[in-house]
């Protein structure tokens, strides 16, 4: 039984991973493929609960920290969107999971979570991969400078997201927290969208998508498989987006990727993985959920 949702976990994280190549491909506006991703996501995981009968489990009254998580994720899967359009995709993701570390330093003075000395060790082994995916160079300039400052700020926004849902009681019914953060998320990309024309044609193809796909069944899957699984192995599971990321970037839009990229790459992962598997307490595993709902 426990196989089926080693499946889920690895299926969500997959299917997380495919909003970037349908924003490539369907070469749609950031603001309006955040938008519907969003609001159509927030759509279809209301009819679905709808159709089993459970459509009561969003009415709760949500926390605070999951409006205001709701705001980030809109925050970071646009910033995510902008900064591929013009840096690496593989840049891009990799920047954006170095969150988790910096997201565990923020614990270590915000919610006296102690960093301790292999946390320390896998947190400093994670910027040097990613200084290492940069080529130790970091002289950007013109659109591939504006780039990587929406990556950084997606970088921010993520890591606030995963600090902010610690504070989410576990109890929270987790469709209904889903729901809400989709819902907010959308509703916060409607002053960005107010005056763009709507979409035309095959447009409406990539965002139904973008909503089914990286939306609804990426979150379906990762919430039932959460409850099933430990923390650490879903955080492990976690990080196949990421290699799905890069290696669709490489093999689809043959963006190239050198030896010390790859290794810089690897050295992310690898730590990141770690990380997960370091998970004691039981609010990592919330936190854990909630920032796997929406990276990329």
């Amino acid at each position: 039984m426990k196989s089926s949702f080693y499946l889920m976990a690895a299926c969500s994280a997959i299917l997380m991973g495919t909003i970037g190549i349908i924003a490539r491909l369907g070469d749609l506006d950031a603001a309006t493929l955040t938008f519907y991703r969003l609001a159509l996501g927030a759509l279809i995981l209301m009819l679905f609960l709808q159709f089993k009968g459970q459509g009561k489990r969003l009415l709760t009254r949500p926390h605070w920290g999951t409006v205001l998580g709701g705001m980030l994720l809109a925050g970071f899967i646009l910033c995510f969107l902008k900064a591929i359009e013009t840096i690496p995709m593989s840049l891009a993701i990799m920047l954006v999971y170095l969150a988790p570390a910096v997201a565990a330093i923020g614990a270590h003075f915000l919610f006296d979570e102690r960093l301790t000395k292999a946390s320390l060790a896998l947190v400093l082994l994670a910027f040097f991969g990613f200084a290492m995916l940069q080529e130790f160079s970091f002289d950007t300039r013109g659109a591939e400078a504006v780039g990587l400052g929406y990556a950084l700020a997606c970088l921010g926004a993520y890591s606030a997201f995963i600090l902010i849902n610690k504070q989410v009681p576990a109890s929270a019914d987790p469709f209904a927290k889903t729901w809400v953060q989709l819902s907010v998320g959308a509703l916060c990309c409607i002053p960005l969208i107010w005056q763009l024309p709507l979409p035309k044609g095959n447009d409406w193809l990539w965002l139904a998508m973008a909503a089914l796909f990286p939306g609804f069944l990426a979150i379906l899957f990762a919430v039932k498989a959460i409850t099933a699984l430990p923390a650490k192995v879903f955080g492990t599971l976690a990080y196949l987006e990421p290699l799905v990321v890069v290696l669709a970037g490489f093999w689809l839009f043959n963006e190239p990727m050198s030896a010390l990229k790859w290794a810089g790459c690897g050295l992310i992962l690898l730590s990141g993985i770690a990380q997960a598997q370091l998970t004691r307490k039981p609010h990592s595993n919330h936190a854990g959920k909630a920032g796997h709902h929406g990276v990329s």
